[in-house]
């Protein structure tokens, strides 16, 4: 009896423990669900498809007052597509990341989980990561919230933001062939390294130059 009882006391404790580590993170099938969710948006440039997915605490943050540093975030974050053989891993919160991003940003509410989603095309690499919470037995991605001062940081850069755009896209327009198309080609190719190299090479310009450039004709050629 004493052996049935303990036995009866060991399975409860290993369910519940079981739960308490599972619940700070979705399971595969959620995790997976999530992920797909997030591509799909990202993929079709649909920014008020991504916001469904982020926690409304963060979505809360989107306010007349910081439309204009949002519509540059969200701008960026669906930038690239990201390939169907994309990959991510859910994690424990980084919690050195975490600290640097408090640093000039706020949490809405404490995330239980890191996603990261990794992908691959030709020789470029990219990765997303976001950071996960739960709200009523659904997860969300728990993006954090710009400050008042990142704001402030973010609207002072605006004009010499804009004015070196506008700089890059400039010398980026003034590629002719054949090295345009040539560039064209490998960026085709998913080799944005050897375009930079090759751009820098050809007009002698700086690393960081030919990269902000080549990023300039990649957007273009989309």
């Amino acid at each position: 009896m004493n052996r049935t009882t303990c036995a009866l006391l060991l399975a409860v404790c290993w369910a519940t423990c079981a739960r308490a580590q599972t619940q700070d993170q979705p399971s595969p099938a959620e995790a997976k669900a999530f992920a797909a969710q997030y591509v799909a948006a990202t993929n079709a440039k649909d920014i008020p498809r991504l916001l469904t997915l982020y926690h409304p605490k963060s979505a809360a943050c989107i306010t007349p007052e910081t439309k204009d540093y949002y519509d540059w975030a969200l701008a960026n974050s669906v930038r690239d597509s990201i390939p169907a053989n994309y990959r991510f891993t859910v994690m424990a919160v980084n919690e050195g990341n975490r600290k640097g991003i408090e640093s000039m940003a706020r949490f809405p509410v404490n995330p239980t989980s890191e996603m990261h989603i990794d992908y691959q095309q030709g020789n470029d690499v990219g990765s997303v990561v976001l950071w996960l919470a739960q709200d009523n037995g659904r997860w969300f991605a728990d993006q954090p919230c710009v400050t008042e001062q990142s704001l402030k940081i973010f609207r002072d850069g605006a004009a010499a933001r804009n004015e070196a755009q506008a700089h890059y896209k400039s010398l980026a327009d003034g590629i002719k062939d054949p090295l345009r198309s040539e560039l064209i080609a490998m960026l085709g190719k998913h080799d944005t390294a050897a375009a930079i190299d090759r751009y820098r090479q050809a007009t002698g310009q700086n690393s960081t130059t030919s990269m902000l450039v080549i990023n300039q004709l990649k957007t273009a050629a989309q």
